[in-house]
């Protein structure tokens, strides 16, 4: 039998942060996915000098969805996405990591996308979200927003 190999975490030369929005409807919670025509995933940016993972994801997620900066509330954080690509325009691999939040938008709020990065943009239920997401680690943090709103509505913490 092979040996197991634990997953270890690599040291990433690009760094972006961005969440998981909810805002809560009549029947239920919507969460915002994003496309930027090819793949379906989270609201995210590269952070910026001296900009914290948390301020970055509020100011990413805000200018891809359109949603108030002001109006977006971090709720919890989330467990980082880790992943290699090779970037299309000079064949570089690239390290990611991708700190991921949990955030709530007013139940008003609706999506403007960022024409010039934003192909779509939709506010769908956590089940057609994780259908529609093109990749795991956009289903892993669905999957670990929603646990977190279910025990914190089952907990009575709110």
């Amino acid at each position: 039998m092979a040996p197991v190999v634990a997953r270890r975490s690599f040291q990433p030369n690009e760094v972006s942060a961005g969440g998981v929005v909810v805002r809560v409807v009549t029947d239920g919670n919507e969460v915002a996915l994003v496309s930027d025509g090819r793949h379906w995933g989270l609201p995210k940016g590269n952070l910026e000098a001296g900009e914290t993972p948390a301020d970055a994801a509020l100011r990413e997620v805000s200018e891809e969805t359109g949603i108030g900066r002001d109006t977006l509330t971090v709720v919890a954080e989330l467990g980082p996405s880790e992943y290699v690509y090779r970037r299309r325009d000079t064949g570089r691999l690239v390290f990611k990591r991708v700190h991921q939040f949990l955030m709530t938008a007013p139940a008003a709020s609706e999506l403007h996308r960022q024409e010039s990065e934003i192909a779509d943009a939709a506010w769908l239920t956590f089940e057609a979200a994780l259908r529609r997401a093109s990749f795991a680690d956009t289903r892993r943090a669905l999957q670990e927003a929603l646990q977190l709103l279910q025990s914190s509505v089952a907990g009575g913490d709110h």
